[in-house]
């Protein structure tokens, strides 16, 4: 019922006030609640798991996105689900991630610390990967125009620095943050409801189209971030705590931000398709993850005895 009177409203929302004065504000809103559960302390692991950090670092801001490229190019789709198959990928770690990092037994400090770091760098890698997908699907025929400058300009202000904001307010009166973190986290769930009501409004008429065009290539590229993520920390042995982290992190993009991105920046609905699919089928196969890990560990605590 609830979900359907946001619909209802969101319909009525687009046929009179713009939704470019509203979505800033719900970005922003999202932010704020991420600031607010950061420290300065959030980053520290990155300082004595080098290693790890790098490996993230490759298998998330390159592997990952070059993956989207390819199979966005592979795939037939509209040029809108190409572009955003590539920004879904160029969004990463999931807040959630820590959640799903602590259950199957990770390197939970790790995984705050690249959550933490990750959705401040990515601000500068989105534009230039978005401008290159842009540029490369829809080519002379594309409706949306994207400047670097201009979107990095639009990303500190609505993304950074809410995120700062909610930072200074976590560092500067803890006990206020203690209290309302739970409010602010209600409040961000039912932005995000708002925002896929608004998607589901706007693109309505071709929605389920879209959803099975771009299924496929959000099942592989979730697929393929798992094994790229899970591979490459292989590869440079790291500890096992760590390889779970490093799988968990690269496959559990950040849909929401993606979502936001989409809608808010770029003004495309249809680029926000690709998000919601993934924010759906990472936590599928993020939970298989866990499962698997978790049987793992008891059959081997039980073949131990």
């Amino acid at each position: 019922m609830s979900i359907a009177i946001l619909v209802w409203g969101f319909y009525h929302l687009n046929a009179g006030v713009s939704l470019q004065i509203i979505l800033p504000l719900i970005i922003a809103a999202l932010m704020l609640g991420i600031g607010m559960s950061l420290s300065v302390h959030s980053f520290s692991r990155l300082l004595s798991a080098r290693r790890a950090a790098a490996v993230a670092f490759f298998t998330q801001f390159l592997i990952l996105p070059l993956l989207a490229f390819v199979i966005a190019s592979i795939i037939p789709m509209r040029s809108e689900l190409q572009v955003g198959l590539v920004l879904v990928a160029a969004c990463p770690s999931a807040s959630t991630s820590n959640l799903f990092t602590y259950l199957a037994r990770g390197d939970t400090a790790l995984s705050i610390s690249l959550t933490a770091f990750n959705k401040i760098f990515a601000l500068l890698t989105i534009p230039i990967y978005v401008n290159f997908a842009i540029t490369f699907f829809a080519g002379a025929h594309r409706s949306v125009t994207l400047s670097f400058y201009d979107t990095f300009e639009r990303l500190m202000l609505i993304i950074l620095l809410p995120i700062i904001v909610g930072m200074v307010i976590h560092y500067r009166f803890p006990v206020f943050t203690k209290r309302t973190k739970g409010m602010v986290k209600k409040i961000a769930i039912i932005c995000l409801i708002l925002l896929i009501a608004w998607l589901v409004v706007q693109q309505r008429h071709s929605l389920l189209d879209m959803l099975f065009a771009s299924g496929l290539a959000v099942v592989m590229l979730c697929v393929f971030a798992m094994c790229c993520g899970y591979g490459f920390s292989t590869l440079f042995k790291l500890p096992d705590a760590q390889r779970i982290t490093i799988t968990l992190e690269t496959v559990m993009q950040s849909g929401g931000m993606a979502i936001v991105i989409a809608a808010g920046v770029l003004d495309s609905a249809a680029m926000a398709i690709p998000a919601a699919m993934y924010s759906l089928m990472m936590y599928v196969f993020a939970g298989a993850f866990v499962l698997i890990q978790n049987t793992r560990v008891r059959m081997g605590n039980n073949y131990s005895l």
